[in-house]
């Protein structure tokens, strides 16, 4: 390879792992969690698991217990995924293709079945810390465009992977039996990223085309859509054949058959069977199809999915997929999703992913590591050297700080009584992003990589021991309890917290400082110098502080009120006839609604008046710090209402002027801060 091209491929390499460093980091630690979110809500429930009896599912009561709500169902399709360690059938309802239907509900449902007793609940009445990774591992929090963020990470990954394959493709073997931890330091991150990075290659590789696929599918399609003629159910008909529809047949279909029978019938078919979900299509109606979607045991065969479709009406089988027959679409969507979610070995192999997920971690925070190193050179000015160091601070604040609030929150999640279910979603959230801020806020200007390291790391390891003994506390569920009981769904998440607080603990007390941090402080005071020699006594700016501190008062005043304007703007609705009842509501305010307007109203009038009063740096640095946590509050909710409430126009342009007076705010408490150095430099 000539020179000219390694560098194109280095340069590529290092450019698309940095930007997305961040990103991928979260992706990757979140997603180790993600594969068991079921057992961790199983955990966090601290019900006893039993799925051979959930799997049982009567489907003549899951249709009597949905009605029993309340909801018509004529012309709807109802979609059931079978239940899993959460014990809970998951059911969708779609909306009714009935075109008559006048004043009534009809839009799309979704809810929880109980699999045992059939009872009803929202999805979100238990919100389950589980659900909250997993959502976090694909960036769900981020209203429409969060999935489609992660989607194009994962294409930057890929990029990443190809082309630092093409770059240690000549040494790759050497490489791999190459580490030398005496060596300087970048020689060291090197020699781990190159090594750990190669035994997690073929992981890495899976999961960066699987995300592609899954994340980016809808880009995918769009070509497909121009094929069939913008024939959207032509296209998902021959794409996704188990999303087939039919279109309703008018006349109504009052007396229906027993359900179970067509269940039976499919499962009778091939052994080892195993229903995945099963469909109502066009309930009601003539042409009512009972249609049911399964796989085969891993065991038995890799791709083996398979399908009936019944006419409910004639009790006649109108299609099947044999599940021993290979059908390459099928198979193809089948394959993306075992290979990324792990499914087909149990808890072992979603040990071995999770296992593999850390690597991972390890690999992009030593690549970002080896960045910093290679510019921290002599010829680079104190200026660029300081930024260079911030950014690595903020990096592996944000990074390292991941791992103990994400223990803290488990335990947050199992003390949390049952009482505080119609809260528990707005705690956890937070408890968790919240909490993450103030801690890697914290860490960042601790301004030493190896205590954010070190301290990271024993937290995590000191709350994770925390977290089994949390859980035989408060739901009696000990971990050799379970284990004796079978219970390995409870099970399993206790011992991967053990397990990885004795590594981090391990790794704690092998932790040595490899370099002195004086340096930094060597840099401030070679920065200060400069700085004051550029300094002349016109700079002396008395009256522009002043008028920049009443100006941050004014904005924050200026959010307070904008707060309290869009309390009352969202409830605009109530003068043209929209319920203010919110369902379950007992008169009493919840707490957490409190804690809201606290949060928001409170504090920034409480800034407001503090500014006025108080300028040292530490109150400019928290101003600056909860400038910033609303600032990505303010922009979430506005991004997240353009989606949702486009029509409340009143409500959407106070919250931009939100957002915009939140930007002034950070900026000019930026200025302010440094105005205040200048003014104490000269005072020296």
């Amino acid at each position: 390879m000539s020179k000219r091209n390694y560098n194109i491929f280095f340069h590529t390499h290092t450019v698309s792992g940095i930007v997305i460093s961040v990103a991928l980091y979260i992706i990757f630690f979140a997603g180790a969690f993600a594969l068991i979110k079921d057992e961790i809500t199983a955990w966090e429930k601290g019900d006893s698991v039993n799925i051979e009896q959930a799997q049982k599912i009567d489907y003549n009561r899951v249709v009597d217990s949905i009605k029993a709500q309340g909801f018509n169902l004529y012309g709807r399709d109802v979609r059931m995924i079978a239940p899993d360690a959460k014990q809970k059938l998951y059911v969708l309802l779609s909306k009714s293709q009935d075109t008559t239907i006048v004043n009534d509900d009809n839009k799309k449902y979704y809810f929880f079945l109980d699999a045992v007793d059939y009872s009803h609940s929202e999805y979100y009445d238990f919100y389950s810390i589980g659900e909250l990774i997993y959502r976090l591992h694909f960036f769900s929090q981020v209203p429409v465009i969060g999935i489609y963020i992660s989607g194009f990470i994962a294409l930057f990954f890929l990029f990443a992977i190809v082309t630092g394959v093409i770059v240690h493709w000549k040494k790759i073997i050497q490489n791999f039996y190459t580490f030398r931890p005496k060596k300087k330091l970048k020689t060291i991150w090197t020699d781990a990223h190159t090594v750990l990075g190669m035994i997690g290659l073929p992981f890495q590789f899976v999961f960066a085309v699987t995300s592609c696929f899954l994340c980016l599918s809808a880009l995918v399609l769009l070509p497909a859509n121009f094929i069939y003629d913008n024939d959207q159910d032509k296209t998902i008909a021959e794409l996704r054949p188990m999303a087939k529809t039919y279109e309703l047949e008018k006349e109504e279909f009052t007396n229906i058959p027993d359900l179970n029978v067509f269940m039976d019938k499919t499962l009778s078919k091939w052994e080892n069977f195993t229903p995945a979900q099963v469909y109502i299509r066009n309930y009601g109606a003539t042409n009512m199809k009972f249609q049911v979607d399964g796989l085969l045991d891993p065991d038995d065969k890799f791709l083996g999915n398979g399908r009936t479709v019944y006419d409910v009406a004639s009790g006649e089988l109108i299609s099947e997929k044999n599940p021993h027959d290979n059908d390459y679409l099928e198979d193809v969507e089948l394959t993306v999703r075992r290979l990324h979610f792990g499914d087909f070995g149990g808890l072992p192999l979603k040990f071995i992913y999770f296992v593999l997920a850390l690597i991972t971690c390890f690999v992009i925070i030593s690549g970002v590591l080896i960045w910093l190193e290679a510019r921290h050179k002599k010829n680079v000015p104190i200026e660029q050297k300081l930024f260079n160091r911030k950014v690595g601070h903020v990096y592996l604040a944000i990074c390292l700080t991941m791992y103990p609030i994400t223990a803290f929150s488990f335990i947050i999640a199992k003390v949390l009584p049952r009482s505080m279910d119609s809260s528990r979603e707005s705690i956890l959230y937070a408890v968790y992003f919240l909490g993450w801020i103030a801690v890697a806020a914290a860490f960042r200007f601790m301004r030493d990589n190896y205590k954010t390291n070190k301290y990271t790391l024993l937290s995590g390891s000191i709350l994770g021991f925390l977290i089994p003994i949390v859980n035989g506390l408060t739901s009696g569920n000990w971990i050799w309890k379970t284990f004796a009981e079978g219970q390995y769904e409870i099970f399993c998440v206790d011992l991967f917290w053990l397990i990885m607080s004795i590594v981090s603990l391990w790794i704690v007390l092998k932790l040595k400082r490899p370099v002195t941090n004086t340096e930094h402080t060597t840099l401030l005071q070679g920065r200060k110098k400069d700085f004051k020699q550029s300094l002349t006594p016109s700079t002396k700016t008395t009256n522009k502080l002043k008028f920049m501190r009443t100006k941050t008062a004014v904005l924050w005043l200026f959010l307070a009120i904008g707060f309290i304007v869009h309390h009352i703007y969202g409830l605009f609705g109530v003068y043209y006839n929209e319920s203010v009842m919110i369902e379950g509501a007992t008169g009493d305010v919840p707490l957490n609604h409190h804690l809201w307007r606290l949060g928001l109203e409170g504090l920034a009038l409480l800034f407001f008046l503090l500014t006025l009063e108080v300028k040292k740096s530490w109150f400019r640095w928290t101003s600056f710090c909860w400038a910033l946590v609303i600032g990505i509050f303010n922009v979430y909710h506005f991004v997240g209402s353009i989606f949702y409430e486009a029509s409340n126009i009143s409500e959407l342009l106070i919250l931009a002027m939100v957002v915009l007076a939140n930007t002034f705010l950070a900026i000019n408490i930026i200025r302010w801060n440094k105005e205040e150095i200048k003014q104490s430099l000269l005072n020296e």
